[in-house]
């Protein structure tokens, strides 16, 4: 799963836009029963983060003055945590606190906070008191959880009317095929906002540990015993696809059948977005297990990693590879989940704990595949530090870095559907040296990646550019990159 500040009493006269549309893009029913938990949980985020990096502005809220930024919130959906951050010269910068969890509204600080430190680091002469208010669409959600994603409803009755849509900025996974969402800007991945504001020189005001929040690299030096070294040496690596992750769905039904897979039992995320049947029932019954394997895994309806771990329980001699999320099988609100559990442990589809990265780099062959938002987030970057090779899991999703990394050079590439990971776990057994060249581009690339330079540039090219479309239409404030960071 995948934080941006303001004082805590004044959020909800920092929301001009959106408390004014709750009442009518939202389920009623679903608001009363929610709407004080959200605002509590919200304001705690809030108390996360430095109270003085946003101005408070006393008084009663603005009316909303973008007609466009009103309708595409309409437009987006209700129950879909879109939010907006406004500026005004009066007030400063201020945001619409509302989420439905507490981990989301963790993210809109963290977001709203390096929106700000942007803004204020490459437009400062767009914040000066003569100057016009602005307000920022965004969304953290790990994908667009808009219905809007389905092209059949474009343009229908007067909704998802896409092409009109204000720039929406997303922190999260964005679809590769822009024209679903043609107005959506895939900024800097959430995953980086504290390392670039630490870049910037303004660490971020807040104590969040979620995983999201960090990038992990692996490194023999730092990570392995030294008696160990040896053992992480390529032509001593286990030849084989290691994996050990959660057992997330795989985007949301908006996304249609092409896309859009359940886990394997009833799902405890999303909109209540719950299927009626467990996929693990249908191992049942079968008088061998490979042959329940196998038609499960005929099913087009299991999600990729699924269908590592089956293909895994079938053949173990090329890929290893096992659910491992303790949390996930144990969360009071999973429906079902003693008989996920139990399904999982009769057909050995659970790992018993998760793998350190000390005992995922001794593989030859690590695979990044998508989650909920269709994509890793964290564990891509991670995998292409281990002294294997990362087999690519090419989605219809992508992240803000994705579009800097090339096939067959800083990665093997996989089909959504893996129907060709054994084709290509082939191909580099034959081909050793492929996989050498790829693991030290894919380092070489990381270690680039991460330094303060590259971190800096990412989010200039990735959020300070892109932001120029609401706060500097005419392109009269952008500051250079090289003005602003000389010294790089």
């Amino acid at each position: 799963m995948r934080s941006g500040a303001a004082h805590a009493s004044a959020t909800n006269e920092r929301a001009p836009l959106l408390m004014d549309a709750l009442e009518k893009t939202r389920s009623q029913g679903w608001v009363r029963k929610t709407w004080m938990m959200a605002l509590a949980l919200a304001t705690a985020a809030a108390a996360l983060v430095a109270t003085h990096l946003v101005s408070s502005r006393s008084g009663a809220a603005m009316a909303p003055f973008h007609a466009r930024v009103v309708r595409t919130v309409r437009d987006y959906g209700k129950n879909a945590d879109i939010h907006t951050m406004l500026w005004t010269p009066t007030g400063g910068f201020g945001f619409d606190p509302y989420d439905h969890s507490y981990d989301l509204s963790l993210k809109t600080a963290a977001v709203t906070e390096l929106i700000q430190k942007t803004i204020e680091l490459y437009y400062p002469g767009r914040l000066t008191p003569d100057q016009k208010p602005f307000e920022i669409v965004f969304v953290v959600t790990d994908f667009p959880q808009t219905n809007c994603v389905d092209k059949t409803k474009q343009n229908v009755g007067k909704t998802c009317t896409v092409q009109n849509w204000a720039p929406i900025f997303t922190f999260s996974s964005i679809p590769r095929d822009t024209s679903i969402l043609p107005t959506l800007v895939g900024a800097t991945l959430i995953t980086f906002s504290k390392a670039v504001q630490a870049a910037m020189g303004m660490p971020a005001q807040r104590s969040s540990n979620e995983n999201w929040s960090e990038i992990s690299t692996f490194d023999v030096g730092r990570d392995v015993d030294p008696g160990s070294a040896s053992e992480y040496e390529f032509d001593n690596l286990i030849p084989k696809i290691v994996w050990r992750g959660s057992d997330y769905p795989f985007l949301g039904p908006a996304f249609g059948a092409e896309h859009h897979r359940e886990s394997t039992c009833h799902s405890i995320l999303g909109r209540g977005w719950k299927s009626s049947h467990c996929q693990l029932q249908d191992l049942v019954g079968f008088p061998d297990e490979n042959e329940a394997f196998r038609a499960l895994l005929g099913s087009n309806e299991i999600t990729p990693r699924t269908r590592a771990v089956l293909m895994s329980r079938l053949d173990g001699s090329w890929i290893d590879a096992r659910f491992a999320n303790s949390f996930f099988l144990t969360h009071p609100k999973a429906v079902v989940a003693t008989q996920r559990a139990e399904l999982g442990r009769r057909f050995n589809l659970d790992a018993q704990q998760p793998m350190s990265a000390a005992e995922l780099a001794r593989y030859k062959y690590q695979i990044d595949l998508g989650g909920w938002g269709g994509t890793t987030w964290t564990g891509t970057i991670h995998k292409m530090t281990m002294p294997g090779c990362l087999f690519h899991h090419e989605t219809m999703m992508k992240d803000s870095y994705f579009e800097d990394l090339v096939a067959y050079e800083h990665y093997i590439p996989v089909k959504e559907d893996l129907s060709d990971l054994r084709e290509r776990f082939g191909e580099v057994e034959a081909n050793p040296e492929l996989c050498k060249r790829v693991s030290a581009n894919a380092k070489a690339w990381v270690d680039r990646f991460l330094t303060r330079r590259g971190l800096l540039f990412h989010n200039y090219m990735k959020l300070a550019v892109p932001l120029g479309k609401v706060v500097d239409p005419y392109g009269k404030f952008l500051r250079p990159f090289s003005a602003v960071h000389a010294e790089l």
